[in-house]
């Protein structure tokens, strides 16, 4: 009886044999994504944008206008405000060389009270910092860059320029053959899908392309009403650079936490050595409304709740996506926080991973 019961012993449950390669693969990821960073990059900004031109171009196409024509229209109207936004930056950039002797001055006076400031600390804890020794007086070091240093940074500065403004036009290229070819790409990517048996039938694709398409349309409608107010407010109350500050304090919306800062500082400096603080602290008024009007009326209207992350998981992947791909991860690292997290939710097994990323999609 005992040796029939000890037979009858069930074996200890095995450790799963696929973390190890689960691991490495996501290692092998996030290498591919950093080393690859530059395609990965200028593919993710092609994407965001078709999705964000994708209902106007069916809504031309149900207006019974060719969908390559519709494509080319909505392409060249968006170049053509770009342009016309890069002019009006360009002759600001010009109008601060010929204002800047006027704010030497407040500049200077700035720099002197910080640096009274900085004595005055020095003095207060002069008896806790230790004495330099007499013994061991410091060095002095002389610095001299060589002409060819200076012509490689030069150079090296010319190139990334350069690679930036290729990618950089490669972008509308890629945006035109998705938005052309859209239901191919989705076939073929669901027949690929199709095979991996944890996905039971589900059509993750249509799940994340009606995800991030409302979300693009409606954080790009945001983005549009925040420049727009932005730049009227500072052309009514007078503050230059207003064709600068104003397209930054929309595009600030993509960069969750900081961009809030990036925007509003440069907008307050400038009203200050521009006018004074009485200026300044109305400029930082009137970007708290605007900023309190976005948070709590525009995003969430507009917006909804497409992306149903958690704020840390939002703290989380903007500082992942940052590292991984520097400003240009920051700024998507929301949608493709929120593209991981529907894909989690409709693979099998996978959910649980969904759910640490935010709320479940009531949608």
């Amino acid at each position: 009886m005992t040796t029939g019961t000890a037979n009858r012993t069930q074996p200890e449950a095995a450790p799963p044999r696929g973390f190890g390669v689960t691991a490495l693969t996501l290692a092998a990821a996030v290498a591919l994504l950093y080393y690859g960073r530059v395609l990965w990059i200028t593919f993710a900004f092609a994407l965001f944008l078709a999705l964000a031109m994708r209902p106007f171009v069916s809504l031309l196409e149900r207006a019974r206008v060719p969908r390559v024509l519709a494509i080319l229209l909505l392409l060249f109207v968006l170049i053509g405000a770009v342009v016309l936004l890069v002019i009006n930056v360009a002759g600001q950039i010009n109008q601060f060389y010929t204002d800047y002797p006027r704010y030497q001055t407040r500049l200077k006076d700035v720099l002197t009270q910080v640096t009274e400031f900085v004595k005055n600390l020095q003095q207060k804890f002069i008896g806790i910092l230790p004495e330099p020794s007499a013994s061991s007086p410091a060095r002095e070091v002389k610095l001299q860059e060589s002409p060819f240093a200076t012509t490689r940074v030069f150079v090296t500065q010319l190139g990334q320029t350069l690679e930036f403004l290729l990618y950089a036009a490669t972008v509308p290229f890629l945006t035109f053959f998705m938005l052309k070819d859209r239901e191919k790409f989705a076939r073929v990517l669901e027949g690929i899908l199709a095979r991996n048996p944890r996905l039971g039938g589900r059509h993750v694709t249509d799940a994340v392309s009606r995800t991030m398409t409302d979300y693009a349309v409606g954080v790009s409608f945001v983005v549009l009403i925040m420049a727009a107010f932005t730049t009227i407010g500072l052309m009514i109350l007078g503050v230059n650079y207003y064709y600068i500050l104003g397209p930054i304090a929309g595009l600030a919306i993509l960069l969750p936490y900081v961009g809030v800062l990036f925007s509003t500082i440069p907008a307050v400096v400038i009203a200050y050595f521009q006018y004074d603080q009485r200026k300044a602290l109305l400029v930082f008024l009137v970007y708290s409304a605007l900023q309190f009007l976005e948070g709590n009326i525009l995003t969430p209207f507009i917006v909804g709740n497409k992306v149903r992350l958690f704020p840390l998981s939002v703290m989380v992947a903007f500082i992942f996506w940052g590292l991984l791909w520097g400003v240009p991860g920051a700024v998507l690292a929301v949608p493709l926080t929120s593209a991981i997290k529907v894909v989690c939710e409709n693979v099998k097994g996978w959910e649980g991973f969904a759910r640490l990323l935010g709320e479940p999609d009531t949608g």
